[in-house]
């Protein structure tokens, strides 16, 4: 995705919403509002259902605006309904079995597998065959090839795109002398010593925002790939991080917390936890998506902290990132009404509209249209992350697999980890059982699905 270098004005989101509702509508925006005037009076009282799966007073805000909007251009009405996020997906599993699931869901992508496997999503590539060329290049070449490499298809629409980046206190970074420069980045034994030269027991100062909880094995296992090259398996489905170089780099990454440059309780600590620890000024670096630039701005003086890319391979010198979203949207097989899901998902992601939610909610957009917006340029806050989609040395490595992980994400993967950590295990034991409990899914998944290959890592300088 190539965004066009143009000086970002400062980033406020009164000054933003107001220069996104100037923005001129754009071909296809005329093309979807002409086609949905034609056929207002086919859809007028027609109802479909919309599952928001991580309520919140913003998101709520925005979605019932947006269906009023989308009500009022083509006569169909949204029944908008929310799970929190502790309970979504097994709300969503009980609904999936029992036939009763919403005509488009918010999802995480790592329920993708068990639900394309369950048959519960529609496989959209005939939907996008008309429209995909809006798409920017990271969505086409990197999202949806995924998807059809591991399941056949593309199964869902990102609300916005997302790489990684290191949040760091430049204020404690200059009083300790360090020279940090987002434009010339920093490799994995830089950003180690960086945690280690922040932290000062002392002043009540740790290095880093150490995640232990949920979700914590995920920086650890695109931290091992750095060392594989972004590969997880090889062609039969035998895992590649489980090496000497692989075990020594989990002890790595672990040290941090081992060795005291975090928060004892941090063991515990999910994603609001390393917000909050960062912003008030317990942690010196967090590793996070670009969301969290709003919640800096709100939280902390301006000149107190920066955005680090990820850090280089100590191997190879590419940088390897984890594509994500916020969430994405998916079609379900109970819609009795897909035409005109899939007309409210066109309108969800048309480039004004996206343009609008991604500036909310801090993501980058998924039109070529709306990354046009000066706010989505490789100048101002959003920089660091700009720059790193467009970097030819950036690489998405392999994910879990096209399997079911729901259920590891609820405790196995940080559990195992949690147990090194208090010297319940080894770290080859803890390493040894999250990857062989993988592999043995990934295996089962090639036996029971002849003709299917493993996932590749994805460059854009390749396509």
């Amino acid at each position: 995705m190539k965004f066009k270098k143009v000086t970002l004005i400062a980033m406020g989101l009164s000054v933003l919403l107001s220069s996104l509702t100037g923005c001129s509508s754009n071909k296809a925006s005329d093309q979807r509002v002409t086609a949905a005037e034609n056929s207002k009076a086919s859809t007028d009282g027609k109802t479909i259902r919309f599952l928001n799966v991580s309520p919140s007073e913003a998101r709520d805000s925005y979605y019932q605006e947006t269906f009023q909007r989308f009500q009022e251009e083509t006569g169909i009405t949204v029944e908008y309904e929310s799970v929190p996020w502790d309970d979504a997906v097994s709300k969503l599993m009980v609904m999936g079995a029992a036939d009763e699931l919403p005509d488009i869901i918010t999802m995480d992508t790592i329920w993708l597998g068990q639900f394309v496997a369950s048959d519960w999503l529609v496989p959209l590539d005939s939907y996008l065959a008309d429209v995909e060329d809006q798409f920017t290049d990271t969505v086409r070449t990197i999202w949806w090839d995924s998807q059809r490499e591991s399941y056949g298809s593309a199964y869902t629409v990102p609300d916005g795109v997302m790489v990684k980046g290191i949040y760091v206190r430049k204020d404690w970074a200059e009083a300790a002398g360090l020279k940090l420069d987002p434009e010339a980045g920093w490799d994995y034994d830089e950003y180690f010593q960086t945690i280690a030269a922040l932290t000062d027991v002392s002043q009540k100062h740790y290095g880093v925002a150490y995640r232990g909880a949920r979700g914590g094995f995920h920086p650890i296992l695109f931290y091992l790939e750095s060392f594989t090259g972004g590969q997880l398996y090889d062609e039969e489905g035998n895992i590649l991080i489980n090496s000497e170089e692989c075990l020594e780099a989990f002890e790595k990454w672990t040290s941090v917390y081992k060795d005291g440059y975090a928060p004892q309780d941090s063991i515990n600590w999910g994603f609001s936890e390393m917000m909050d620890s960062f912003t008030g000024g317990l942690t010196g670096t967090f590793l996070n998506d670009s969301e969290c630039v709003a919640n800096c701005q709100a939280d902390m003086a301006p000149d107190s902290w920066m955005v680090m890319p990820i850090p280089r391979s100590t191997k190879d010198g590419k940088i390897y990132n984890q594509l994500n979203a916020p969430y994405s949207y998916a079609m379900t097989t109970d819609s009795k009404n897909p035409d005109l899901a899939w007309e409210l998902l066109l309108f969800l992601s048309d480039s004004e509209n996206n343009a609008d939610y991604c500036s909310r909610f801090g993501v980058m957009p998924i039109k070529k249209e709306a990354e046009a917006n000066d706010f989505f340029t490789e100048t101002g806050v959003y920089s660091t992350f700009v720059k790193q989609l467009n970097n030819p040395d950036l690489v998405y490595p392999c994910n879990f697999g096209p399997f079911g992980v729901s259920d590891l994400e609820q405790g196995f993967l940080h559990e195992e980890i949690q147990k090194y950590l208090l010297n319940q295990q080894s770290a080859e034991d803890a390493l040894g059982n999250i990857t062989g409990e993988l592999e043995k899914r990934m295996k089962n998944y090639l036996a029971e699905n002849p003709g299917k290959s493993v996932e590749t890592p994805k460059l854009l300088s390749d396509k």
